[in-house]
């Protein structure tokens, strides 16, 4: 993933990865990025950001195909979603600081990945109604699972 140059906190879309994201930076202080859930936009936090911004940068963005922000060029990965959130912070010209990262929902593995990945560039972690995975397991290639979904839906047409 990269990242497009001369983007500024003010910006309300930034390429990251060569894909338009929206986000928003509110008020002043700390900073502190909000990653929505599965199928949730920026908006989302309206509630949330009301109360930090009186005392934090708040900084939240749409992931590709959610909200405002461009279609994804490919799948996710959990990797990819922490790199996401450093770029984003970057992009917006807070890629030095250490921030509070909050993840909700599917958002909590993408922010627990950005701390280990990313340790120095964390100052907290907060998970809200975070999901879990309490027996982790080996998830066949992409492959199998592409042809494997193919089979399903050839059984399921006929």
């Amino acid at each position: 993933m990269g990242v497009s140059p001369g983007a500024s906190a003010a910006a309300s879309f930034v390429r990251v990865g060569g894909v338009a994201h929206h986000v928003d930076v509110a008020g002043g202080g700390p900073v502190c990025v909000l990653s929505a859930g599965l199928g949730l936009a920026w908006c989302e936090w309206d509630p949330v950001v009301a109360l930090l911004a009186r005392s934090r940068t708040v900084v939240r963005f749409d992931r590709p195909g959610l909200g405002l922000s461009a279609p994804a060029r490919g799948a996710p990965t959990l990797v990819g979603e922490a790199e996401r959130i450093r770029l984003v912070l970057d992009a917006v010209g807070l890629g030095g600081e250490a921030v509070t990262v909050v993840g909700h929902s599917l958002a909590g593995f993408h922010a627990e990945a950005f701390a280990r990945l990313f340790p120095r560039r964390t100052a907290g972690l907060v998970l809200v109604d975070s999901s879990v995975e309490e027996a982790a397991r080996v998830v066949p290639g992409r492959g199998v699972r592409v042809r494997a979904a193919r089979a399903g839906g050839a059984v399921l047409g006929a």
